[in-house]
């Protein structure tokens, strides 16, 4: 018990993070076992979807009122950058920028997802949750946005690199 009242913010949460990834991935393995990859895949994103709102929502109550209304780029980044600081954890290979001015770029070295989907023999099948989670942050923020490229099942199944931008179209 001492190891875990000794450890520091950061192994705390990447242990936790690991947890619930471990927890997501045995249910979508269990859902999948039962209910086969397509009504799988339908229901992770519906879950998907629901979780970003909550979880969004947790968040800008703790960022506070500036944040009730999402109408610059600034705080746009400013709650990507909060999100991705809370569930975001160093075994997730993938890198995000904010290169110029309403652009938003991710690029992933090793998908931890499609990783573990190819390992059930099902990542020609898979429907990205991970960008699907972002592009819900998104929404839920009442934000305008595009998707380059635009992402319909999982972009390392089309090319053997998942990278891409997102366009916001605020004018300032």
């Amino acid at each position: 018990m001492d190891q875990l009242k000794n450890m520091d913010r950061k192994e705390m949460k990447e242990l936790l993070v690991k947890c619930w990834i471990t927890h997501d991935a045995m249910w979508f393995f269990h859902m999948l076992e039962e209910n086969g990859v397509e009504k799988t895949n339908k229901i992770n994103l519906a879950a998907i979807g629901s979780l970003a709102g909550i979880e969004l929502g947790r968040v800008k109550k703790k960022l506070g009122d500036d944040y009730n209304k999402i109408d610059t780029f600034e705080k746009v980044v400013d709650i990507i950058d909060t999100m991705f600081g809370l569930v975001k954890a160093d075994f997730m290979k993938f890198d995000y920028s904010f290169p110029k001015k309403n652009v938003f770029h991710w690029d992933v070295s090793k998908c931890f997802a499609y990783e573990g989907m190819k390992k059930m023999g099902i990542n020609q099948q898979y429907q990205c949750g991970l960008l699907h989670r972002v592009q819900c942050w998104l929404n839920v923020l009442g934000v305008e946005y595009q998707l380059d490229p635009e992402v319909k099942g999982c972009l390392l199944n089309e090319r053997d690199h998942c990278s891409g931008k997102i366009l916001f179209t605020f004018k300032e």
